[in-house]
C-alpha cells in the first residue's frame, strides 16, 4: 500500500468518525430539547399550549414562559397566614351566597381575586399582563381567570 492510499483510508476513517460524533451529539441535543419542552408542557399546561399556538414555536413558548416565571419569582411575594385566612373566609362567603345572590357573590369574588393579586405584587397594568402572570404561576386556573375577566 502506498502513502496516498493510506492517506485516503485515514481521511475516510476520520470523516466517518467526525460524522458519527456529529450524529450522536445532535441526537442528544434533540432529546434534551424534547425533554425540556415536555417539562415545560407539564409545568405550564394549557398556557404552554396556548403560547405554542400563538408563537408557532415550542422553543419560543418555553423560553417566554421561563422568562416570565423568573421575573415573577423575583417580583411576587407570598401571602401572610393572616391574609390567607381572611381571603379564605371571604371566599367561603362567595360560595355560600352565590345561589341566593349571584351578582353580589361575583362582585366579591372579583374583589377577592384582585386584592390577592395586588397583595402578592402580581403585574396588573393590563388584563393581558395579569393573565400572563397567573398563567405561569397558576396554569391550572388561568383559563378560568381569563374567562372571568
Amino acid at each position: 500500500m502506498d502513502n496516498v492510499t493510506l492517506l485516503v483510508i485515514v481521511l475516510i476513517a476520520l470523516a466517518l468518525v467526525v460524522a458519527l460524533v456529529i450524529f450522536f451529539v445532535s441526537r442528544r441535543r434533540g432529546r434534551q430539547q424534547q425533554e425540556r419542552q415536555e417539562a415545560a408542557r407539564r409545568e405550564y399546561g394549557s398556557e404552554y399550549e396556548r403560547l405554542v399556538e400563538e408563537r408557532g414555536s415550542e422553543r419560543e413558548a418555553e423560553q417566554e414562559l421561563r422568562k416570565r416565571r423568573e421575573r415573577l419569582d423575583d417580583e411576587t411575594r407570598p401571602l401572610s397566614e393572616e391574609s390567607r385566612g381572611g381571603y379564605h373566609e371571604r371566599w367561603q362567603w362567595v360560595e355560600r351566597t352565590f345561589v341566593d345572590d349571584p351578582g353580589a357573590s361575583l362582585g366579591e369574588a372579583d374583589r377577592v381575586v384582585e386584592e390577592i393579586l395586588i397583595e402578592r405584587n402580581f403585574p396588573m397594568d393590563s388584563r393581558q399582563e395579569a393573565s400572563e402572570g397567573v398563567g405561569v404561576m397558576h396554569p391550572d386556573v388561568v383559563e378560568d381567570f381569563r374567562e372571568a375577566q
